[in-house]
């Protein structure tokens, strides 16, 4: 699947939901489908290095199905915010989604291993983008 185009590799997965969400049993678990599928062609959309078009139907569809929970939602925000340079004039919006994601892992206990890994994430990010965290000063 690797070596795919993302049309193929976007239809694959497309595929593969509609299997998998015959075999749900209820409407919690068609959706955790969804989101699943969403995530995983969007993480293909950002490694193969898709147009703008491409990668942002698949945001578009994360960001429809919502997110299950705040880690999922850091991931999708590093994900489009490590497309920085690729799309440059969604710049804004990404770091916009990055700094959101932050204020939501800043709201769980301090010792939660989401927390703790994806805050270190964004920073990562956010100085490989040369952007300063919301609310400090600019030196």
């Amino acid at each position: 699947m690797s070596n795919a185009s993302f049309a193929e590799f976007e239809r694959t997965f497309l595929a593969h939901q509609q299997s998998w969400l015959r075999a749900a049993t209820t409407t919690k678990e068609c959706l955790a489908i969804k989101r699943r599928t969403a995530e995983d062609i969007l993480l293909g959309a950002y490694g193969r290095e898709c147009t703008w078009k491409e990668f942002s139907r698949a945001l578009r569809r994360t960001e429809k199905l919502a997110y299950d929970n705040v880690g999922r939602r850091a991931h999708v925000a590093c994900l489009f915010a490590m497309t920085a340079n690729q799309f440059p004039d969604q710049a804004d919006r990404a770091r916009r989604k990055l700094d959101d994601a932050e204020r939501r892992l800043l709201l769980l206990r301090r010792d939660n291993p989401t927390r703790m890994e994806f805050l270190e994430e964004i920073s990562r990010i956010r100085r490989m983008a040369r952007w300063k965290a919301p609310g400090s000063l600019a030196s």
